[in-house]
């Protein structure tokens, strides 16, 4: 069996200033960098063997301090990135209101398992992607605990396909994990079976923080 530790990155500029990434790559804000090394101490009892992140700076940096604590490398992994948006890439949410209408609200956040951003990434191509990825990672570490640090779209997505829940009722049933919350799945006999989800608790005190992408 294979133990993952899910963590999202902290919040990032991004974040802060409502602002769609995906690909884009900004890096965490202030705020980001503390809830990041939060969740490090958090989980400083864990033993984690691997790390692996998203090539984008706001995953790598939120994966470095649980490196550092355990000296260990972090191995960036591009297709641990975030869903790809297209045209909504480094865009603003007042400017995708102003040029989209409601397709903001009422397809991205209410359709989110079936949504396609303009000429971008499905949620669902997105999810078997990271999927896939992890697959692969479990095969190559048996018997070990690897934490991948990534982003909210796919991990939202990943969890849905190991949940079954179907694409159209991602919405309504699964919420986004908050920034640099950790989430756990086993993965053993070919299948993935889940364990927490979005486990922020110790950010309390530092702000939680959930805003997508």
């Amino acid at each position: 069996m294979t133990k993952f530790i899910f963590v999202r990155h902290g919040e990032s500029i991004g974040n802060a200033l409502r602002v769609l990434l995906g690909h884009t790559d900004f890096d965490l804000s202030e705020l980001g960098y503390a809830q990041a090394a939060a969740t490090a101490k958090a989980l400083s009892c864990e033993k984690i063997d691997y790390i692996y992140s998203s090539d984008l700076l706001r995953a790598y940096n939120t994966a470095l301090p649980n490196a550092e604590l355990r000296g260990i490398d972090v191995s960036k992994n591009e297709n641990l990135r975030e869903l790809y948006l297209g045209e909504w890439e480094g865009k603003s949410v007042s400017d995708i209101l102003s040029a989209y209408g409601d397709m903001y609200d009422k397809d991205w956040l209410g359709g989110f398992g079936t949504f396609r951003c303009p000429d971008g990434e499905s949620t669902k191509e997105a999810g078997q992607r990271f999927y896939n990825e992890c697959e692969k990672i479990a095969q190559m570490h048996p018997d070990n605990t690897v934490m991948i640090a990534s982003h909210a779209a796919v991990l939202r997505s990943f969890f849905a396909i190991i949940l079954e829940i179907p694409p159209e009722e991602i919405a309504s049933r699964l919420a986004f994990p908050s920034n640099a919350s950790y989430s756990e799945a086993y993965f053993d006999n070919g299948k993935f079976t889940m364990g927490r989800f979005s486990v922020d608790g110790h950010l309390r005190e530092i702000g939680i923080t959930k805003f997508g992408s």
